[in-house]
């Protein structure tokens, strides 16, 4: 999905590149941040480095708008009607424009006017009249955030990760930190936002020599190279899953594969499968959801997940490393509990069924899941749920006012029973995590 979405973009490039100098004036005063001017890359004859100007955020915010708008669905096929290079595309439709149209994250290659023009115009950006200028092109990725702006960026050799968080208008985004494989926008209410392929930003790919000079007297050891091997190491996986060849870290220490498993419940049983063969999920999103990090003995692991629309059905990246993770990578100590982000091991009771979005989320980030029973008085639902989860082998562990919580084996469920008023509610949710890690 991210290698036609990247031809796509190649292919915009091609066909808007005459609109420039309508929608991109040079003239035109540009937003860039005044303390943010880009330099030169000497590896580069045209395209400036933002690299050393950002602080050590690892981004670069090069052009913002907090007043602009995005046009209405009816402005934008107006505006694309009244261009013979566009009037054949609507954004009301599943056609790529519209889904450009309706993204809140972007990948631009920072490559001039031609490519901007025709992202601009497609996302509605052409609506604000001082976006031309030069000062956006980079010898980076650059990622285009509307109605969010960034907070942190996470550099890997493997899933690279921007943090954001709502904001009014757009934000231009260098990627100035370490770049990897893929470029996970993490952030809003859903969770993951978006997923890039950023491969074409990395250097050649640099494969062990078969044959090592002899290390010097008194020179350090060198760091063990990653094997080449075409599965995950310490990782059976679930299932008939489908593993990519694997693509090697330019520094040898670590791998990166691509794992399809055939549904989007055999492919979130990764994370659960990781958990029960010894793997440590440290601190992070809940199991299932975005990117996740482990670690077990030597090695350490991200699972990066595609959560938007029916994109669980997507293939997952699997990332190893045989170092630490690089640039502050968060591994503190694990929550207790390991949540499970699409309840697994037991089904609802006839006539239930779970709702499209969550019903909010815990202090510690577990995603609270509603469902709903047809025909069934609030008062009842309790009933009904237990016996249904006694059927299937659960057993009542602990419970209280309004909730009750389910044990089996090595999964736990708590379900809250009462609304706010402290009443039967006829939108229960339940919480599931992995607890105790049962053989």
């Amino acid at each position: 999905m991210r290698e036609v979405a990247a031809a796509a973009l190649l292919l915009l490039a091609l066909v808007v590149g005459a609109l420039a100098p309508k929608i991109w004036p040079d003239e035109t005063q540009s937003r860039v941040l005044a303390s943010a001017t880009p330099t030169l890359s000497p590896t580069t004859q045209t395209l400036p480095s933002w690299r050393g100007r950002d602080g050590g955020a690892g981004f670069v915010v090069c052009g913002s708008s907090d007043t602009w708008r995005r046009p209405s669905v009816a402005e934008e096929n107006a505006h694309l009607a009244a261009d013979p290079r566009y009037r054949d595309q609507r954004v009301d439709d599943a056609s790529f424009s519209a889904r450009t149209f309706a993204a809140s994250a972007l990948l631009y290659d920072g490559a001039g006017n031609s490519s901007r023009a025709g992202l601009a115009t497609l996302s509605g950006l052409w609506a604000d009249p001082q976006i031309g200028g030069t000062g956006c092109t980079s010898a980076e990725p650059q990622v285009w955030l509307i109605g969010y702006e960034p907070v942190s960026y996470t550099g890997s050799p493997g899933v690279a990760e921007l943090r954001v968080r709502e904001a009014p208008g757009y934000r231009m985004v260098v990627v100035t930190g370490e770049i990897g494989t893929d470029l996970v926008v993490f952030g809003g209410p859903g969770g993951k936002m978006a997923v890039f392929d950023t491969k074409a930003w990395l250097g050649p790919t640099q494969i062990p020599a078969s044959k090592r000079p002899a290390t010097p007297p008194g020179a350090p050891t060198p760091a063990a190279t990653f094997p080449i091997t075409d599965r995950p190491l310490e990782l059976a996986l679930p299932g008939a899953c489908q593993v990519s060849p694997q693509t090697r870290h330019t520094d040898g220490l670590g791998a990166v594969w691509t794992v399809q498993c055939g549904s989007a419940e055999a492919n979130l049983a990764v994370a659960v499968a990781a958990m029960r063969q010894g793997w440590s999920h440290v601190a992070g999103p809940p199991i299932g959801v975005g990117m996740q990090t482990y670690v077990k003995g030597k090695l350490s692991m991200q699972l990066a997940y595609r959560l938007d629309g029916p994109a669980y059905s997507d293939p997952i990246v699997v990332v190893q490393y045989s170092r630490p993770f690089a640039q502050g990578a968060d591994l503190s100590a694990p929550n207790p509990n390991a949540y499970v982000r699409v309840p697994t091991g037991f089904d609802l009771p006839a006539g239930c069924v779970w709702g499209d979005a969550p019903a909010g989320f815990t202090s510690d980030g577990a995603y609270k899941i509603p469902f709903a029973c047809t025909g069934m008085k609030p008062d009842q639902i309790q009933l009904a749920f237990t016996r249904a989860l006694q059927s299937q082998g659960w057993r009542v562990d602990n419970g209280g006012f309004g909730f009750l919580t389910y044990a089996k084996d090595d999964l736990r469920v708590t379900a809250t029973f009462a609304n706010a008023k402290a009443e039967p509610s006829e939108t229960p949710w339940v919480v599931e995590s992995l607890c105790c890690f049962a053989p």
